[in-house]
């Protein structure tokens, strides 16, 4: 006692006892050791066991709560970034099928690296005001906006547009752009397609035809047919101006149409495909006027539909036009008809079936909004390209 109060200390009465236990618990309580927080509870010397499992279970818990809040933050973060086509669309074969049309992954990125030279200085389509004009000697110094996604992303933006027939609003928001840009990224992008995958559609030579000829054309009396020709229908909406709804009316669909002649060889390949026409054209008038007779050589076979009056034109260019036989004012047909009729109804589907993988795209499947009319020449050329990287119709075994 006498060497405390000579060192000029005195013993800690109670109020300051408790004043400094706060301090003493905040320090141990910013511990992780689970002993120290049992001793606080306590006034003896050892916790008990319960406390320490206690204190260890809360502590485990406390972790568990600060991961769960990171994973959080992370998938807050993942939602605000736009749609990443390289994590979701091209993924797989079977994804870029599905959403693109392509048959394989590995097509998708063959054809971009042919495309992507000659793109990258390429500007987006602002409409005919904008165009250059050599006569006005007006240069276009500034390079347009600024692409807001990758080359990539815009083709496959592109054909995603054909494929699913998806609108300009839904692509906006599954890429976080505005749909007046996607209408400027597939005005750009679809001349672009149009004329690259277009050169896919081309008439091989009569050797190369014949060495691939289907086990159902083999025969003498079929292997000279070179071209299995037909014209289908593309449903339009309806078009606001009285002339153009006049021309584009058909009353074989009782619908808003736009007509357009196929051509295939006997493998399924396309190799010819015309420009659209009003649904009210006949199949003779745009067969003539479509260019396919520059494509026939002499001893052709030309495979087409009873509806396809096109003898004189084809005899002229000496080759052979090959039409089921009508009935020819006849009741009835008869038997030799009948099996002609079938047979060659049974070697006109390969056109049936390549009309069907075009239609595959939904953009041609459903009505074709106004505002793609413009677009509708370049559309049935991309899509044609396209079908032509599948395998051929016929089977070979």
């Amino acid at each position: 006692m006498s060497s405390i109060v000579s060192k000029g200390r005195l013993p800690p009465t109670k109020r300051e006892l408790n004043k400094e236990t706060p301090k003493k618990r905040k320090i141990s309580e910013s511990q992780d050791d689970p002993v120290s927080v049992c001793k606080l509870d306590h006034d003896y010397a050892n916790p008990c066991i319960k406390c320490i499992e206690k204190s260890k279970e809360i502590s485990a818990l406390k972790s568990k709560i600060n991961e769960l809040q990171i994973e959080l933050i992370k998938q807050k973060k993942l939602k605000q970034k736009p749609l990443s086509i390289t994590d979701t669309v091209l993924k797989s074969n079977k994804s870029v099928r599905f959403h693109i049309g392509l048959p394989s992954l590995s097509a998708f990125h063959t054809i971009y690296k042919v495309i992507e030279p000659k793109i990258k200085k390429t500007k987006y389509w602002r409409g005919p005001k904008h165009v250059f004009h050599t006569l006005k000697h007006k240069v276009l110094k500034k390079s347009g906006p600024r692409r807001f996604l990758s080359l990539k992303e815009e083709m496959a933006l592109t054909l995603m547009k054909l494929r699913l027939g998806l609108l300009n609003e839904d692509l906006a928001t599954r890429f976080n752009i505005s749909a007046p840009h996607i209408s400027k990224i597939f005005t750009t992008w679809i001349k672009i397609l149009s004329k690259f995958l277009g050169t896919l559609v081309f008439n091989p030579s009569k050797e190369v035809v014949r060495e691939n000829l289907p086990p159902s054309l083999r025969s003498k009396k079929y292997s000279s047919v070179r071209h299995i020709i037909d014209c289908t229908e593309v449903f339009l909406e309806k078009p606001q101006n009285l002339e153009v709804q006049t021309k584009t009316w058909s009353d074989y669909k009782h619908h808003h149409t736009a007509k357009f002649l196929i051509s295939i060889n006997p493998s399924g390949m396309i190799n010819f495909i015309s420009d659209c026409w009003g649904g009210r054209t006949s199949d003779k008038y745009i067969t003539n006027r479509s260019g396919f007779y520059s494509l026939i050589e002499p001893y052709d076979v030309i495979m087409a539909d009873r509806g396809f009056q096109i003898k004189e034109e084809v005899t002229l260019l000496h080759a052979n036009l090959m039409v089921p036989p009508g009935r020819r004012g006849a009741c009835q047909m008869s038997a030799d008809e009948v099996q002609q009729t079938k047979q060659i109804a049974n070697r006109r589907i390969y056109v049936e079936q390549a009309i069907r993988r075009m239609k595959y795209f939904r953009i041609l499947k459903h009505e074709v909004p106004a505002t793609l009319f413009q677009h509708l020449d370049d559309i049935i050329k991309t899509v044609a390209g396209i079908c032509n990287l599948y395998p051929p119709l016929p089977k070979y075994k």
